[in-house]
């Protein structure tokens, strides 16, 4: 699984694909600490540079770990060579620019954004590969940084709702599942960052199970068969026990990855658990989750507009979501209610339910 967007050079560091060397340093284009547009001069991160010596047939160093030097100085050189234990520091030198959202202010609304979501798809496509606690917590972040900006900036809002791709479909599903989980849990009501993060987290990882489904089910370009549907309905209970030890996911997130395919009249999966039983972060995925897969271009369907969309979720798929936040979900996306809705007013869900893992 691959991403098929052409990586910066900041992204390239923040994802660990920088070009090595030899086996003792990598390449690290100087744009990555300072671009044209720059009108404050980072500071530069706590490591050694060198550049080629092409007259002895090796390297020399250009600036020592403790040794003060300007940013604008490595604008004399296109790239720089660091030592290869150096790289976890630059990695997390790139985290900290494309996450924190003062970091880089030159940046529209738009640019951050856009910036956080391939971040997103960065941070996805290494879980998928290793579903690690590190992985974990450094998704965290990226969500931390969504729900960030969302606090600060009111226009962040639309700009996150509106974003679409094409990349992959899983890495793309599970991001776009996280900021849809974090868009419909700031408007039905929740207001602390960290509940946000949890929602954001639930999202984000609510298909990591997959990691335990054969790909070939995955990858299947059309409908699953009796017997790869009994396979593919294990991921929720496959995503809780990769997650259930993990200290910095909380118990609601967890129990949205292992909840989020449970139905009303007790007709999903894992445990048909009763309704009323399942949890309010759970049911927030779970229309995210569907909301995304039918709004996203998948290999043998094309992506439907939202309004397409919910009109699909209410008339096929009701008895998999939560009617006051279908509603919540309407007002968002498609702002007339006119024919979304049914008749009955919904019963609004308790925001402050909560459920130990």
């Amino acid at each position: 699984m691959q991403t098929q967007f052409e990586l910066t050079n900041l992204e390239k560091a923040f994802a660990g694909r920088l070009e090595p060397f030899t086996q003792e340093y990598y390449r690290v284009p100087t744009d990555l600490f300072i671009s044209k547009v720059d009108l404050k001069m980072p500071a530069l991160p706590g490591m050694a540079f060198f550049i080629p010596d092409a007259s002895k047939g090796s390297v020399k160093m250009l600036r020592d770990y403790d040794q003060p030097y300007s940013a604008l100085a490595l604008t004399a050189f296109p790239e720089v060579l660091i030592r290869a234990e150096d790289i976890s520091l630059l990695r997390q030198y790139a985290e900290q620019r494309i996450l924190n959202s003062g970091a880089q202010p030159s940046l529209s609304i738009e640019k951050r954004m856009e910036s956080l979501r391939r971040a997103a798809l960065l941070t996805v496509e290494e879980l998928f590969k290793d579903p690690s606690a590190e992985n974990i917590h450094r998704s965290r972040k990226v969500v931390g940084s969504f729900v960030y900006l969302l606090m600060k900036e009111p226009q962040a809002y639309m700009v996150l709702a509106r974003l679409s791709s094409h990349d992959p479909y899983t890495l793309q599903h599970s991001v776009g599942a996280g900021v849809n989980s974090i868009i419909l849990g700031k408007k039905v009501g929740f207001k602390n960052e960290s509940d946000l993060v949890d929602i954001g987290m639930a999202g984000l990882l609510h298909d990591i199970g997959k990691v335990g489904v054969k790909p070939e089910i995955i990858n299947k370009p059309g409908p699953l068969d009796e017997f790869e549907w009994e396979e593919m309905r294990q991921h929720p209970e496959i995503g809780y026990k990769i997650i259930k030890d993990v200290p910095t996911l909380s118990g609601v997130t967890k129990m949205a990855i292992l909840e989020h395919h449970e139905e009303k009249h007790m007709g999903g999966y894992p445990h048909r658990i009763p309704w009323d039983q399942v949890g309010l972060y759970s049911k927030i995925v779970a229309i995210a989750d569907i909301f995304n897969a039918l709004t996203t271009d998948r290999s043998y369907s094309q992506a439907r507009n939202p309004f397409d969309a919910l009109k699909l979720i209410k008339e096929k798929l009701f008895h998999k979501i939560d009617d006051f936040l279908f509603q919540e979900l309407v007002r968002i996306y498609a702002g007339d209610l006119q024919g979304l809705m049914p008749m009955e007013d919904p019963i609004v869900p308790n925001k402050d339910q909560k459920k130990a893992a």
